[in-house]
């Protein structure tokens, strides 16, 4: 499996995921069912992307749905699916060689944990002490308008809230409470 993760600073605001998935696909799984061999092999794919994509959060991945796979060549087809309720695309591209197929998202994903890191580390470098931060909901897809919750919890054990707008689908963010 591969993966490619990139975390690009603009204004020191900006985080943006880029990913690369490969998902492996054996023949061997394929030709216990001969018959319907181009059928299984989306089926396969599309019971594995939730999991690929996403391993951390695979439940947050719902509705998959790919394309028949007819032609035994070199192809892509684009596949649909919901992230954390935003249906999205994905490409998917194989089988090579090695009959393993590639599944390259089109979206930026946003992790809560990551977020609260870098919204963490702004904090504490502009108040000069050190924080706890939690965010909900674990991930959202980075589109203009999404919002996270977050609640720190300062040295004294007090709890306050903010509330982390994404602006941009690279996802830059500004704190707005």
């Amino acid at each position: 499996m591969e993966r490619g993760l990139r975390i690009r600073q603009g204004n020191r605001v900006a985080i943006s995921v880029i990913r690369s998935l490969k998902i492996l696909v054996t023949l061997v799984l394929l030709s216990n069912c001969a018959s319907s061999s181009n059928n299984l092999e989306f089926k396969i794919i599309e019971e594995a992307i939730p999991e690929v994509l996403l391993p951390e959060y695979p439940h947050l991945v719902t509705e998959v749905s790919c394309p028949e796979y007819v032609n035994k060549d070199l192809d892509t087809v684009f596949c649909t699916l919901q992230v954390a309720g935003k249906e999205i695309s994905v490409s998917v591209t194989g089988p090579d060689v090695t009959n393993s197929f590639i599944v390259n998202p089109r979206i930026k994903i946003i992790k809560a944990t990551q977020l609260g890191q870098k919204v963490k580390k702004r904090l504490d470098d502009d108040l000069g002490v050190e924080n706890k931060i939690e965010c909900t909901p674990e991930i959202r897809v980075a589109q203009p308008g999404e919002l996270f919750e977050c609640e720190i919890i300062d040295q004294n054990g007090g709890v306050h809230h903010l509330q982390i707008k994404i602006i941009d689908f690279h996802g830059s963010f500004e704190i707005i409470s």
